[in-house]
């Protein structure tokens, strides 16, 4: 999907971190510009690993808290999860060195047809094939995506 935005997991997580308050910010603004614009993706391991992640590291986040976000995070999660996923983040892995699980949701968001995958992880502006990584923490929403 042209100008659609893969949402890594950690984004989410600063969003809900009342412990990181700049980050909370910034990751809360380009959540909510992208999807007042449609544009968040994310896939069915996202969502696995926001809602393992809180239950790890947020013990005052209830499960019908967490129920609730997922519940609200779902629309989003239209980029599926295959053993042909699997296999192109093993090539991924190989080539760029990132962790298998980050090449898997990068392959997850080139097979959907992402133009961005927002995530700190990685190298920001770097290119793995068609998709640009962004670190939501480096440059404002709206100054990126205007560009975009």
């Amino acid at each position: 999907m042209p100008n659609a935005c893969f949402v890594d997991t950690n984004i989410l997580l600063y969003a809900s971190d009342p412990k990181t308050p700049s980050k909370r910010v910034k990751a809360r603004a380009w959540l909510d510009t992208l999807a007042s614009e449609g544009r968040p993706i994310v896939s069915p391991q996202v969502l696995n690993e926001y809602a393992h992640n809180i239950l790890k590291k947020f013990p005052h986040v209830s499960h019908e808290q967490l129920f609730e976000d997922l519940e609200a995070l779902r629309p989003w999660c239209i980029a599926s999860m295959t053993g042909e996923t699997a296999l192109q983040g093993l090539v991924l892995h190989r080539r760029y060195r990132f962790s298998f699980y980050d090449c898997t949701l990068l392959a997850a968001a080139l097979t959907y047809g992402c133009d961005v995958f927002l995530s700190e992880d990685m190298s920001h502006q770097q290119m793995v094939g068609t998709l640009r990584i962004v670190n939501p923490f480096a440059v404002e929403p709206s100054a990126f995506l205007s560009k975009n």
